[in-house]
């Protein structure tokens, strides 16, 4: 069908129907494919105005669909055999061979800017981007940190921390290695060290060595960080280059900050760093262990203005180590601190809960001890119901200040005329004219011993 723009009596009319354009509207005439070959053959104009042209091109662009809004996934259940989780060959075939550290993937904002840092765009970007990071160290990433020192104390031991490395290390068929200075028992399927007694430090570095030296990648654990350091005198240096460099592991120390260190007598050591400064220094993710019941009763503190509450060895009692509801078996608080390569840190506080049989898959091999991970359980603090409960502060019994008493100590109308009323002696001298306005007026009495001679100026 084409259009007829050719004029008659009856107005343009249709070839092949006969019908008026006359009741045809503007915009259907524009919507015909045939609108540009009909309209040039009854004008005759060639080119075609420029105007008809844009006009016939803006009718007839195709309108794109309305997107809808795109909804956050909720998160799958990882498959019992991910090949991203499980280790299929951590064994290391070539005895003294050259291990290489897996390369990682730079995202394209790095890639194009050497200094470039993605920043998160909104919150919910930034709570994934935060949990990712406790996430890989938890699971024991390549490159994630390759030494992570963790800090506790009575109030709140790392024990559930470590067996949540421990448990999700075997479950990938990592090598998990625990240098002992205060266990005794471990499982069979972890290989310990042994280092109490009167075992050196090159003792203990070459059983590290040949514990990690047939396998691919290992977790090594070392359980008290201070005996490591300052009783049996291991160079830092040493043990990192040898678990982080030569056999490309993770290296995991625990100090126990309320351990006071020991000063020598000759004082030779007066300038030196202390240990726990000396291994913040070349750590590359710091965890500080703290109670949750202690969290928020500092969260409540601060909710009603008043001075956070202090906790074990802190609040100076003599003979207190450990207060009330410390280890908290709802979970545990990790502050963490990650440490780019870059030179910034990236801070974050994290709340762990026990982990649940239902949390791993059943194992798929006869010589794996726990299954996959179905999905990752750490969250944000600020996530937590009791964290985020505006009521927090009226359950957490939090220390208070203020004074509780069963009598009203405010002053009542018939009160308070009665203390307008009260005439002070200096107002008197004010009424005075003359002179004598600033007189104090004091009527000597029987017990002043005043004498005019001594007095005289």
């Amino acid at each position: 069908m084409s259009i007829d723009f050719s004029a008659s009596a009856n107005g343009p009319l249709c070839n092949d129907t006969g019908r008026h354009l006359a009741n045809m509207s503007f915009s259907t005439a524009l919507a015909h494919p045939t609108f540009l070959q009909d309209f040039e053959a009854a004008t005759g104009a060639t080119p075609l105005p420029k105007w008809i042209c844009e006009l016939y091109a803006y009718r007839t662009k195709a309108k794109k669909p309305e997107s809808r809004l795109r909804q956050t996934p909720k998160p799958k259940d990882r498959a019992a055999d991910a090949e991203n989780w499980i280790k299929r060959t951590n064994n290391f075939p070539v005895p003294g061979g050259i291990r290489k550290r897996k390369t990682e993937i730079a995202s394209p904002r790095e890639r194009n800017s050497k200094y470039a840092m993605p920043r998160p765009l909104n919150a919910a970007q930034y709570q994934r981007h935060a949990i990712q990071l406790m996430s890989s160290l938890l699971n024991v990433r390549a490159n994630a940190s390759p030494f992570t020192l963790v800090l506790d104390d009575l109030n709140q031991r790392a024990i559930p921390f470590l067996q949540h490395l421990v448990v999700r290390a075997l479950s990938r068929n990592i090598n998990v290695v625990i240098v002992s200075f205060e266990d005794t028992r471990f499982h069979t399927q972890v290989r310990h060290v042994s280092a109490w007694g009167n075992r050196t430090a090159a003792t203990i570095l070459a059983d590290i060595e040949q514990a990690i030296s047939d396998r691919k990648e290992s977790l090594v654990i070392i359980d008290s960080m201070y005996d490591a350091v300052a009783t049996k005198n291991i160079d830092t240096a040493a043990l990192f280059n040898l678990v982080v460099m030569k056999c490309t592991s993770t290296l995991v120390g625990i100090y126990h900050t309320d351990m006071l260190p020991e000063l020598s007598a000759s004082g030779a050591d007066a300038y030196a760093p202390q240990p726990l400064e000396l291994l913040k220094f070349m750590a590359t993710s710091i965890i500080t262990c703290r109670s949750l019941s202690h969290v928020l009763a500092a969260k409540a503190a601060r909710e009603r203005s008043l001075a956070e509450p202090t906790f074990g060895m802190q609040t100076g009692a003599e003979g207190i180590v450990q207060c009330l509801h410390a280890n908290d078996e709802r979970g545990i608080v990790l502050e963490a601190e990650f440490r780019r390569k870059s030179g910034r840190s990236e801070s974050e506080t994290y709340f762990l809960r026990p982990s649940r049989y239902s949390d791993y898959h059943q194992p798929i091999a006869p010589h794996q001890l726990y299954g996959t991970l179905k999905q990752e359980f750490v969250t944000l603090l600020d996530q937590h119901p009791a964290y985020a409960n505006k009521h927090v502060v009226g359950i957490v019994a939090a220390a208070d200040d203020e004074m509780e008493t069963s009598f009203n100590l405010a002053l009542t109308d018939k009160q308070k005329a009665a203390r307008e009323g009260v005439v002070l002696p200096y107002f008197d001298a004010q009424k005075q004219e003359g002179g004598e306005g600033g007189r104090i007026l004091y009527d000597m009495g029987e017990e002043d011993d005043f004498d005019e001679e001594e007095d005289e100026i």
